[in-house]
């Protein structure tokens, strides 16, 4: 029976560990981006909600320099 060398074996084995752990890594950055969008997300909607909140207090046409917290009517 044929075997392939020690260092061919070695060489095989590294490269096949190296696959694993970058597939791994993959795995991890794909479940860190779900998670980040998931809070993306949930910011969206609360910024959302903070809208009709201050549009309901301040009016529908105002607008806020978020700078200066200086509340200015639309121009018509």
């Amino acid at each position: 029976m044929k075997k392939v060398t020690k260092e061919e074996l070695g060489s095989i084995e590294s490269m096949l560990t190296t696959f694993n752990n970058l597939k791994m890594q993959l795995g991890d950055a794909v479940l860190s981006q779900n998670a980040i969008v998931a809070k993306i997300d949930s910011l969206k909607e609360e910024y959302s909600e903070l809208e009709k909140v201050l549009a309901n207090k301040y009016g529908k046409d105002s607008r806020i320099d978020v700078q200066t917290g200086e509340i200015k009517e639309k121009e018509k």
